[in-house]
């Protein structure tokens, strides 16, 4: 798993995806080829009725713990991952034989979720049995179940439900998942290459149809984040433009650097950058802090 996102991002991006930016039906992976992106092969796991009012969030752990070498802390609250099986007081992960840093990406929908990564399958079976948890089969597949909390572990993957959540919205069937649809592919373009995302939820009626705000790395020092936000139509793009430069400029220097665009083509939007502060102790300020930008969209 960590080879292939490490082939997809010195690979490149088709040239056909570039010039069709922001445009449906275009997704490239290594060597121009047909294979998702790393967020869309997590948000894979996610079905389209289990988004429905709950926050998809995406986490590239591998990523994250490769630029903390040297002891970095800037990526303590957005380098997390943000599962409610890892803060649950009912599950210790660890009594588990489960380490975080077995995890490589994590994606989360509200109480269900799903890590990629390499794991002692045989050693957490083990341990849910002893720990109580009963096993069964769901859909075919071999599950553990206690108290609210489900699980599906293999080598290289788990899925799990939490609080009463089976496993239904992170198990899809074929063609129902976030990557098949074009406003997740649309946003996954404007994002480019975040090692984290926090979708907003989808309003297919709203000025602003989708939004997500992402987590920009070149370095361990020079971090960024993204909003991308698709909008009903070019007019209500352009106005979303006006309002973030009203923002950024009534609020200097607190986005100083921040950069705005609109979105055009068949998925019309609006894109802000802004760079973290040299003086940021912690990357993601604009997640965490400072969500002006993200206010001023909500009121469009």
């Amino acid at each position: 798993m960590r080879r292939a996102r490490e082939r997809f991002r010195t690979g490149g991006i088709a040239l056909a995806c570039l010039l069709s930016a922001l445009t449906t039906g275009c997704s490239s992976g290594p060597g121009g080829d047909d294979s998702p992106s790393p967020l869309m092969a997590a948000v894979g796991h996610i079905s389209v009725a289990g988004a429905t009012g709950a926050q998809v969030s995406y986490l590239d752990a591998d990523r994250v713990r490769s630029l903390e070498k040297g002891d970095s802390q800037r990526f303590r609250t957005v380098g997390q991952a943000g599962s409610p099986l890892l803060s649950g007081y009912r599950f210790n992960a660890h009594a588990y034989e489960l380490d975080p840093a077995m995890i490589d990406t994590d994606v989360t929908n509200g109480y269900a979720g799903h890590w990629d990564g390499s794991f002692d399958a045989d050693g957490i079976t083990a341990k849910l049995k002893t720990g109580g948890f009963t096993r069964s089969t769901w859909h075919g597949e071999t599950i553990w179940k206690k108290e609210g909390i489900t699980l599906r572990v293999a080598q290289d993957e788990i899925s799990f439900g939490f609080a009463g959540k089976d496993l239904s919205t992170v198990r899809p069937a074929k063609g129902k998942s976030l990557a098949d649809d074009p406003d997740y592919r649309a946003l996954d373009r404007c994002l480019g290459d975040a090692y984290r995302v926090d979708f907003g939820g989808k309003n297919a009626k709203g000025a602003v149809r989708l939004s997500a705000t992402g987590q920009l790395a070149k370095s361990a020092t020079e971090t960024s984040g993204v909003i991308c936000a698709l909008t009903d139509g070019k007019r209500t793009a352009e106005r979303a433009a006006d309002r973030l430069k009203s923002v950024i400029e009534q609020r200097a220097p607190r986005f100083d650097g921040a950069k705005v665009t609109v979105l055009t083509g068949d998925s019309p939007g609006v894109k802000v950058t802004v760079p973290d502060r040299p003086g940021d102790k912690r990357a993601g300020r604009i997640l965490t802090s400072n969500i002006d930008l993200q206010l001023a969209l909500s009121e469009l």
